[in-house]
């Protein structure tokens, strides 16, 4: 009996440890409010962006976007099919909605893209779930 309370004690303190140091990982100069700001900065710069080296910043080295057709592209592939298939002039885009949850390290930005033409008539419409992780400093999406 003396044996298991004193295993059960070790076991807390262990797990306090445990739970103890993550929360000392983490940045406190951090504030959920501003990274927030940045997600949806990142998203409005990713919905416009036109150039690889942008493209490259916002997507972490292992981003992976799920596309319909049963194909998982690489962060290269999405940044090619980006370039060779630029928007057309008359056709513009912005967000719908975008909710943004951030869970310490990783944040989760669901939302809808509509897309109009030059007079305002309604394209379509996109449905998209993008991951970002915070990572060496800044926060990168990781999933599409």
């Amino acid at each position: 009996m003396r044996v298991r309370i004193v295993f059960s004690l070790a076991l807390l303190i262990v797990v306090h440890l445990n739970l103890a140091s993550a929360k000392t990982r983490r940045d406190p100069a951090r504030d959920p409010a501003k990274d927030r700001e940045t997600i949806i900065a990142l998203e409005q710069e990713w919905l416009h962006a036109h150039e690889a080296p942008t493209l490259n910043r916002i997507l972490a080295p292992d981003f992976v976007h799920v596309i319909p057709v049963d194909h998982f592209l690489t962060k290269q592939e999405h940044i090619d099919w980006v370039m060779k298939h630029p928007e057309p002039k008359d056709r513009h885009t912005k967000f719908d909605k975008l909710n943004v949850r951030i869970y310490g390290d990783v944040a989760i930005v669901n939302g809808s893209v509509v897309a109009t033409d030059d007079s305002g008539k309604e394209l379509d419409r996109t449905m998209f779930t993008d991951v970002f992780v915070f990572c060496d400093g800044h926060w990168q999406a990781v999933n599409a």
